[in-house]
């Protein structure tokens, strides 16, 4: 009879210097993270296009949230450099981490405004051709809604120098 050496299946211990271990162990989640950011982003999409046939805009708006919520995870760990804290922290070095966070925050505020107000085109567009009243109002605030987000993307740059 065999006995199960337990040794055999334990993983082999990391080597190297610490911060090799820890940036080992970034790029690990960073990977997994970032991939689990496009399949939310996919299903976002998949149910953005299955919303589209039931004409029902707060879940239409719920999936394009879920989509663009994919796609800024993708895009923060794409990009990890945004969140470095440095070990000695300086006024400068405070306000370029703020101002890159804010351009983050605003690149994706205009992307979200853009694409709501593209779906209110295109339900006003629906609506017009079906003649629904209630459903041009609705399109109209849709587009008004995505227009101030990217009016309000657009002013983030203020509150950096106050």
């Amino acid at each position: 009879m065999h006995i199960l050496n337990l040794l055999t299946i334990l993983p082999v211990p990391p080597s190297g210097s610490p911060a090799e271990i820890a940036q080992n162990g970034l790029n690990f989640f960073g990977t997994w993270i970032s991939r689990i950011g496009g399949i939310v982003a996919f299903i976002g999409a998949i149910k953005f296009a299955l919303s589209l046939k039931s004409d029902d805009a707060k879940e239409q708006l719920q999936a394009i949230l879920v989509m663009v919520s994919g796609f800024m995870i993708v895009s923060a760990i794409h990009d990890l450099s945004v969140f470095d804290i440095p070990s000695v922290y300086s006024d400068a070095n405070a306000n370029a981490e703020f101002n890159s966070i804010l351009d983050f925050i605003g690149k994706w505020i205009r992307r979200v405004g853009a694409l709501g107000s593209l779906i209110g085109a295109v339900t006003f567009g629906l609506s017009i051709k079906d003649n629904d009243a209630v459903g041009k109002i609705n399109s109209l605030k849709t587009i008004s809604a995505g227009g101030l987000a990217m009016a309000v993307s657009a002013i983030l740059p203020t509150f950096a120098y106050m």
